[in-house]
């Protein structure tokens, strides 16, 4: 038999990784002869570098970046086809754990992305895979650019790095001092989110209040975010803030769309290819996903539903913390390994559950 694990994170809880290294251990004390392809998959959010790392022969490279308050901090870049790709989680420098107790989209920057872009070109990379999910920052991606070379005037003419509380302070934008390497260079952007850049499905709207914002807050935010979007209508021919997914990541879909050209592209199936999942996929008797909550959502949009998508007639079994009842065609059967219990129970025993119900399930 041979199987192929291939899960989402369990959020708060449960990484993908060590998902894959549970349900291995447990399906080989049950099935010692079953052939076992670990491939730990994400949508686009934290952890997909991870994810990639084991998934994928690729190198990783370290180096010094600033988090979104400016703190100093160690981030990674995987490299891909001979150096040539790079892939950039953007949650490395601007994700919200680095900053847990201290969340405010006023104040935080989006300047240690273009660190980790400007690294990646620094390697010799063309081609740049940006993640977007999990950020903590509101600034329409100008502090990546500001990395990158971009200047930001206020109305005395003095340059400046703008975050999601002084967007309202630019007046002028030049980019024509952009990074000099990053000439040539590609940009794919990996998001799962349709929402545009202002507005009441905006960024500022949906995502501020998770990164800290109140409804006050979220006002100027917005205010902020239209006004950026009306001076690079003066650069432009396309108003980016309307396109689909330009409000990813606090507008740093926006930063990669109108500054950078780059294209946005769904999260999960990007990463499926990155991995030739149709190929790794075709001779198995059997797929083994998971994620912490399986609802009509998951099987749709997300992780689950990506691999549903491209499974063929592969069965797949969904291992999750929770179920809505929820039935698709192609998934065998949805396990719930914490039934009954409290969230704080589940998430203290959600190894020695999802150990217990892989083995029950192969018995």
């Amino acid at each position: 038999m041979k199987i192929l694990i291939a899960p989402d994170s369990f959020k708060g809880s449960l990484s993908a990784v060590k998902f894959c290294e549970i349900a291995e251990k447990a399906i080989k004390s049950v099935l010692p002869d079953a052939q076992i392809d670990c491939m730990p998959v994400a949508d686009g959010g934290e952890g997909t570098l991870e994810c990639l790392e084991k998934a994928l022969d690729c190198q990783i490279m370290k180096c010094f970046v600033q988090n979104s308050l400016y703190e100093e901090e160690v981030s990674s870049v995987a490299f891909i086809e001979n150096g040539k790709t790079a892939i950039v989680e953007a949650a490395q420098s601007n994700g919200l754990p680095q900053i847990k107790g201290r969340e405010n989209p006023e104040e935080t920057s989006t300047y240690g992305v273009g660190q980790l872009v400007a690294f990646a070109c620094d390697m010799g990379a063309k081609k740049i895979i940006l993640t977007l999910g999990g950020s903590s920052t509101n600034d329409c991606g100008l502090g990546m650019l500001a990395a990158l070379g971009g200047c930001f005037y206020n109305k005395d003419g003095i340059s400046f790095v703008p975050t999601g509380g002084t967007l309202k302070d630019v007046e002028e934008i030049d980019l024509s001092m952009m990074y000099p390497r990053l000439q040539g260079a590609r940009f794919e952007a990996l998001c799962d989110v349709d929402n545009p850049l202002y507005g009441e499905n905006g960024c500022s709207a949906v995502f501020g209040p998770q990164k800290g914002a109140d409804p006050q807050m979220v006002k100027r935010l917005d205010e902020g975010c239209r006004h950026i979007a009306s001076l690079f209508n003066k650069m432009r021919t396309t108003d980016f803030a309307l396109e689909k997914g330009s409000g990813a990541a606090g507008g740093l879909g926006f930063a990669v769309l109108a500054a950078l050209n780059g294209k946005l592209k769904s999260g999960i199936d990007t990463v499926l290819t990155l991995c030739d999942f149709e190929k790794r996929v075709a001779d198995c008797d059997l797929i083994i996903t998971g994620e912490g909550s399986f609802d009509r959502q998951s099987a749709m949009g997300k992780t689950i539903g990506g691999i549903l998508k491209r499974c063929g007639k592969v069965p797949v079994v969904v291992f999750c913390g929770k179920s809505d009842g929820t039935k698709a065609d192609g998934i065998k059967d949805v396990i719930e390994i914490s039934k009954g219990m409290e969230l704080e129970e589940a998430i203290k025993n959600v190894e020695s559950n999802l150990e217990k119900a892989m083995k029950n399930f192969f018995k």
